[in-house]
């Protein structure tokens, strides 16, 4: 039996690689490209460093004495002393104007009813209809 040798073969049995790879230039660009990604990352990595301390430098910090840590108020008058339960009571307050029946002026007859009322009324009586002047005649528009 005679064996035949292909003619990409060689006698050492090594892989047969494609002729137009050059996997020297291929190695030397991969390598080229990690040593680029990792001189990157560090640049990056003593980049933030240095932003990190300024940002530290710029920012004071906190006082030693606990009687400067206290929360200062201005000086009087203090136009809103809580104005956290304020707000609660003004809230409070426009729900009850919206939700119950009242006097708003006595004297002239001025009431208000709950919203819910109020949208029922309007849509069983419909918007009031206002009086508008009557058109003109077409004698007059013409001119004669």
């Amino acid at each position: 039996m005679t064996e035949e040798q292909h003619p990409h073969s060689s006698s050492s049995q090594e892989p047969v690689l494609d002729g137009e790879l050059d996997v020297r230039s291929l190695s030397g660009l991969t390598i080229g490209l990690l040593v680029i990604i990792v001189i990157a990352v560090i640049a990056v990595w003593f980049l933030g460093l240095g932003i990190r301390d300024r940002l530290a430098a710029e920012d004071p910090p906190p006082p030693a004495l606990p009687e400067a840590r206290m929360e200062h108020r201005p000086p009087a008058p203090n136009l809103q002393i809580d104005p956290r339960q304020q707000l609660l009571d003004l809230r409070a307050d426009e729900e009850r104007v919206l939700t119950t029946y009242g006097w708003v002026d006595e004297t002239n007859g001025l009431t208000h009813i709950p919203i819910d009322r109020a949208m029922d009324l309007l849509v069983d009586q419909g918007l009031p209809v206002i009086a508008t002047a009557p058109e003109p005649s077409e004698e007059a528009s013409t001119g004669i």
